[in-house]
C-alpha cells in the first residue's frame, strides 16, 4: 500500500511525520502540543462532575469535545493534512467561544436550549416541506417532526404572550463580543475564511504554482504550507477552552494553563524557511 494508490490510507503517510519532525521548528510545536495534550487529559481523569449543575455539567461536555478536536487536529496536521485540520479546529474555536461564555454567565445555557429548540423545528420544516424528502420517511418518523414543529412552536407562544423574544439560533459572533472577542477575531474569523469555508483561499490550499506564479498542477499529497499557523491555532483553541473548564471544574490545574500561556508566547512564531520534509517523505528518508 503505497501513497500513489491508496492516499492518505497509506500506512506510508508514517515517514511524513518522522520526516516532520526533524525540523527543529515543527518538533517543537508537537512537543507542546502533546504536553497540553496530556494536560487535557489530567484535567479529565476521575473528574467528578455534579450531576444536578447544568451549567458545570455543560462545560465538561464542551471541554471533552473542544480537547478531542484538539487531538484531531494535531492527528491531521501531522499526516500534512493542514486544510481538513483548520475545518476541525474552526469547529473547536466554537466551542471555545461557547465554554467561555458559558462559564461567565450561566444564563447563556438558555441560549443552547432555546438553539436546539430552534434547530429541531427548522429541520423538521424543511424535512415535511419537501414532497421528496417527505417520501423517504415512515408515517410515525413523520408524526414525530409534526408534534416536534407543533411543541416549539407553543414554546414561542408563550415567549410571545410574556413579551420575550421568539427562540433564535445563536449568533457567535455576538457572544465573543460580549466574551472573548479575541478569540473571534484572531481563530474563528481566521479559521472560517482559510479552512471552514469554500473560498478560494481554501481551493488555493490544493493548488500548485510555478516560478511565475501560473498554475502548474493540484496538490495531492502532504503539505506543510503553514504548518505552524496551523500549530499555533490549535494550543491556543485550546488554552482558551481549558481555562474556562478550569474555572468551574478543576481549579487546581489553572498554574498549568497559565504556564502553558507562558510557553506559547516563547515559542518560534515564523514559518521555517527551505524545509524539504514532502521531498523526504516522497523519497522515503
Amino acid at each position: 500500500m503505497s501513497f500513489a494508490t491508496d492516499g492518505f490510507l497509506s500506512p506510508t503517510i508514517d515517514r511524513f511525520r518522522t520526516s516532520m519532525r526533524k525540523v527543529p521548528t515543527y518538533r517543537q510545536w508537537f512537543e507542546f502540543a502533546e504536553d497540553l495534550n496530556r494536560l487535557g487529559i489530567d484535567m479529565q481523569r476521575d473528574r467528578d462532575i455534579p450531576r444536578n449543575d447544568n451549567q458545570k455539567l455543560t462545560i465538561a461536555a464542551l471541554f471533552v469535545r473542544a480537547h478531542q478536536s484538539f487531538q484531531a487536529a494535531l492527528t491531521l496536521a501531522e499526516r500534512g493534512m493542514l486544510g481538513d485540520a483548520r475545518v476541525v479546529l474552526r469547529s473547536a474555536v466554537e466551542g471555545a467561544i461557547a465554554l467561555n461564555a458559558l462559564a461567565n454567565d450561566i444564563g447563556f445555557l438558555d441560549q443552547l436550549t432555546d438553539a436546539h429548540y430552534f434547530n429541531q423545528r427548522k429541520i423538521a420544516r424543511l424535512t415535511l416541506g419537501s414532497a421528496d424528502y417527505r417520501s423517504h420517511y415512515a408515517p410515525d418518523q413523520i408524526a414525530a417532526m409534526e408534534a416536534t414543529i407543533k411543541e416549539v412552536d407553543a414554546i414561542d407562544g408563550e415567549r410571545l404572550a410574556r413579551g420575550q423574544k421568539k427562540l433564535a439560533d445563536v449568533t457567535w459572533a455576538d457572544v465573543a463580543m460580549k466574551h472573548c472577542q479575541d478569540l473571534y477575531d484572531l481563530l474563528y474569523r481566521q479559521l472560517s475564511g482559510d479552512g471552514t469555508h469554500t473560498n478560494i483561499n481554501s481551493m488555493h490550499r490544493h493548488m500548485e504554482y510555478d516560478s511565475q506564479g501560473l498554475f502548474s498542477g493540484f496538490k495531492v499529497g502532504p503539505s506543510v504550507s503553514d504548518m505552524v499557523e496551523v500549530l499555533k491555532a490549535a494550543c491556543l483553541m485550546f488554552l482558551w477552552a481549558a481555562d474556562p473548564f478550569a474555572r468551574a471544574n478543576a481549579e487546581e490545574f489553572r498554574p498549568r494553563i497559565e504556564a502553558g500561556v507562558q510557553r506559547f508566547g516563547s515559542m518560534p512564531f515564523d514559518e521555517p524557511p527551505g524545509v524539504s520534509v514532502r521531498q523526504n517523505f516522497e523519497q522515503g528518508g
